[in-house]
């Protein structure tokens, strides 16, 4: 078995964590700035939409099954191999993050832990330069609302990918950890965190559906069943 697909015992998972965390870290700031970048971003390029019609509203959309195919992709060649010069968000994701959090010990111990869940404070804004020439052209074209609509939808995605994947490492018996639906896509996520399945199952952390699309969907009863290949 290879080193990442090994269960640490809880103890040095413990010292991995208190490893990760500098003294100077705050999780509160760390939650509230992208939040807030993201939601002011959208709301700003959302203030722009006028005469909105049945058809842009389909792009929204549109854009919103992109990025979730999108997080498929990143998540299944980025964050899973190393790839240069990208290789930081390989080390705090699969090194780090899947070695701490296994499936049956998912939930955070306290608000510090934070910064082993949420993607670095500056990733929203490189994300929204990244969203930003493809929101020009269209603006450039005079497409003033669909323009608006990618900026918003982009954005929006990722502070919800940044709120879900902080959701599901809640306590199970917390207030929000118990909610049904927050139980089903923790599942889910859960079983990605199965370190001999985290390489071949379960990408989606919001919604599964680009797994559904890519055959990369494995329902908890089955990986608990051993039924799936790692």
């Amino acid at each position: 078995m290879k080193p990442l697909e090994q269960v640490l015992p809880r103890e040095e998972r413990d010292r991995l964590r208190r490893e990760a965390l500098p003294g100077w870290y705050s999780p509160w700031a760390h939650l509230a700035f992208p939040s807030l970048f993201g939601l002011g971003v959208a709301a700003a390029a959302l203030w722009q939409v006028r005469d909105l019609r049945p058809g842009q509203l389909g792009f929204f959309l549109f854009v919103l099954v992109l990025s979730n195919a999108t997080e498929w992709r990143v998540h299944r060649d980025l964050l899973h191999k190393r790839f240069p010069p990208l290789g930081v968000l390989y080390d705090r994701h699969t090194p780090e993050h899947h070695l701490i959090f296994v499936r049956g010990d998912m939930a955070l111990c306290e608000p510090r832990e934070f910064r082993l869940v949420l993607i670095p404070a500056y990733g929203i804004v490189a994300i929204f330069f990244v969203s930003a020439p493809p929101a020009a052209l269209l603006w450039s074209f005079g497409q003033i609302n669909l323009a608006a609509l990618y900026l918003a939808a982009t954005m929006l995605y990722v502070v919800s990918y940044e709120l879900m994947h902080l959701t599901w490492h809640l306590p199970a018996d917390s207030r929000i950890g118990s909610l049904r639906l927050v139980r089903i896509l923790r599942e889910h996520h859960a079983v990605h965190h199965d370190p001999r399945l985290m390489q071949r199952w379960n990408f989606n952390v919001t919604v599964p559906l680009w797994d559904l699309v890519r055959r990369t969907y494995l329902p908890a009863r089955s990986a608990s069943s051993g039924r799936a290949g790692a």
